[in-house]
């Protein structure tokens, strides 16, 4: 059974991703964020990546991110390799999460079917926004 909420690794797409980071570091966030700019649109398990990749930037960027079972893999790593990202990567991470809230976006078009889940996926989306220019 696959997991789905409104929060950044709560579905199995970014969960599984993280252990990419956790491995790889930061090449795979910006090939996460890269995948859904040049995407024309960006298919949902894109997206969760790519929204992940601009949590792992603003962590960065703030210090600050929720920590879940899903996520503990990012946890250590940002833990282990604080440092301040480029204006180029946080730049990409906040290009991405406007283009996760648009209309070439199936997540944006997957929360719009349940207006409960999307005012909670729009709240994480806002937070990350906000990290991102802490």
């Amino acid at each position: 059974m696959g997991a789905w909420g409104t929060g950044i690794y709560d579905n199995d797409d970014a969960a599984d991703w993280s252990v990419e980071v956790a491995e790889l570091g930061l090449p795979v966030v910006e090939a996460a964020l890269d995948a859904a700019i040049e995407a024309e649109f960006i298919e949902a398990p894109v997206g969760c990546c790519a929204l992940a990749a601009a949590d792992v930037v603003a962590r960065l960027v703030s210090g600050r991110g929720e920590n879940t079972v899903y996520c503990e893999e990012v946890v250590a790593w940002v833990t282990a390799n604080a440092a301040t990202p480029s204006t180029s990567l946080v730049a990409k991470a906040t290009l991405v999460v406007e283009r996760l809230r648009g209309a070439d976006s199936e997540l944006a078009e997957l929360w719009s079917e349940n207006p409960a889940g999307l005012e909670e996926w729009s709240a994480t989306l806002t937070d990350v926004e906000q990290r991102l220019s802490a």
